[in-house]
């Protein structure tokens, strides 16, 4: 069972979501929370405008920067918050 996110961890989340060298996997090991709880969090968190924008930033990214470790060669494992 996952624990309930406080205030302060989703807006950690959001800054780490916005945050062009956080992969998703480094929020999943912070947090538990996979790619798709990711969104589910921003979208509850944000108004819609900023949610749209904030995936499309997201889907428009180069493999090089990329939000998946795997696939970037400038990510991070730490918050950097």
């Amino acid at each position: 069972m996952k624990k309930e996110l406080t205030d302060i961890d989703i807006e950690q989340i959001i800054l780490m979501a916005w945050g062009d060298t956080i992969p998703f996997e480094t929020i999943e090991l912070e947090y538990g929370l996979t790619e798709n709880e990711v969104f589910k969090v921003m979208r509850a968190n944000q108004t819609n405008k900023t949610y749209v924008r904030w995936c499309k930033r997201i889907k428009k990214r180069s493999e090089a920067s990329s939000k998946h470790a795997t696939l970037s060669s400038k990510t991070s494992t730490k918050q950097k918050y």
